[in-house]
């Protein structure tokens, strides 16, 4: 595994508020999959096997869910409890008890990742990751360009590149608020530099809380190194705190999904009118007709024709079948001609 000596910190204690739901944020299904099953996937992926979920509310029914999904990993994500909402720098604290020398030989460097941040690729994860490691920096943070980067904390450099400390824009003066960088929320540290910082994190802000942002100003005055690397677009880091953010995001992302789809040799027709869920399968020379959905863990066969307006919810067809105007789910046979 490329990256097994690195560990990752996932945040997700947040009550999720403005999504106006009984469901906690981070479960809410994009593309047929919840939310944070898309950041445990990329980490699975870069064979990254140290991973700390943080939670608060609803951690029982996040458990269930790590628990039903455990044949692709998430059985190994430890949970760490942040009992109060005390920021940022609280939630990391809370995972400390798991990067102890003696649980986790090897692991020198920890990522900590957002639970809503779903878009983010494997790629740029791994960008961070060896920009940290080939800069030997305390800690490392994932940035992106914004041409309108109001509401956000802006990253300020020194003039050899390495960041000084983030200003959140209220605090920021007119020229720092010209500043388009901004902090994505995520980060890679060295472990040690990390909670030996966090230590020294003083709630004594209007809100009491306890930021992971502070770590950075006391890294730079131990003399301590913070590098920084460049998101390829803002949407990829967008974290997702509205239903209106998650329209988004899903827009986004069942475009990536019809893409790959036909780059191996499916056909979609009128891509704008099919709904096809991330953990669908369908084989080479199937053609997909508009106004068709094909949802869940759905197999479509090669050679198939599906649609006109077809409905497929967790079912298997069968190469060379055609299925229109039909609604076929897993309790039904495999599909036959229709």
């Amino acid at each position: 595994m490329k990256h097994k000596d690195i560990g990752a910190i996932i945040l997700a204690a947040g009550l999720g508020k403005r999504m106006k739901s009984k469901l906690i944020k981070i479960l809410h299904p994009l593309c047929g999959q919840p939310m944070i099953a898309y950041v445990i996937d990329a980490l699975n992926e870069l064979g990254i096997q140290k991973r700390v979920i943080v939670l608060g509310h609803q951690r029982e029914r996040v458990a269930g869910f790590l628990n039903n999904r455990g044949e692709k990993g998430e059985k190994d994500v430890e949970i760490a409890v942040q009992e109060r909402p005390l920021g940022t720098g609280n939630a990391v604290k809370s995972a400390e008890q798991f990067f102890d020398k003696d649980s986790i030989s090897g692991t020198a460097d920890v990522l900590v990742l957002s639970g809503d941040t779903p878009l983010i690729s494997k790629d740029t994860i791994e960008r961070l990751i060896e920009t940290h490691h080939r800069s030997g920096a305390e800690a490392t943070i994932l940035t992106v360009e914004m041409q309108n980067p109001t509401g956000y904390g802006r990253i300020v450099k020194n003039n050899e590149g390495y960041i000084l400390r983030i200003v959140e824009e209220t605090d920021a003066s007119t020229e720092e608020r010209a500043i388009k960088t901004i902090n994505t929320g995520t980060y890679c540290f060295k472990v040690s530099a990390l909670f030996s910082a966090l230590r020294m994190v003083s709630p004594s802000n209007a809100q009491g809380e306890y930021y992971l942002t502070d770590v950075f100003e006391i890294l730079n005055s131990q003399g301590g190194k913070i590098a920084s690397v460049l998101a390829d677009s803002s949407i990829e880091v967008m974290g997702i705190n509205s239903r209106k953010e998650l329209a988004v995001a899903e827009t986004y992302l069942r475009r990536q999904i019809l893409n790959d789809l036909m780059d191996n040799g499916i056909t979609i027709v009128s891509s704008e009118t099919v709904f096809i869920d991330k953990g669908v399968r369908i084989g080479q020379d199937t053609v997909v007709y508009p106004f068709t959905a094909i949802l869940g863990q759905s197999v479509i066969g090669k050679d198939c024709i599906i649609g006109p307006h077809a409905c497929i919810i967790d079912a298997v067809v069968e190469d060379e079948t055609t299925v229109v105007f039909k609604k076929i789910q897993k309790q039904d046979a495999c599909a036959t001609m229709v």
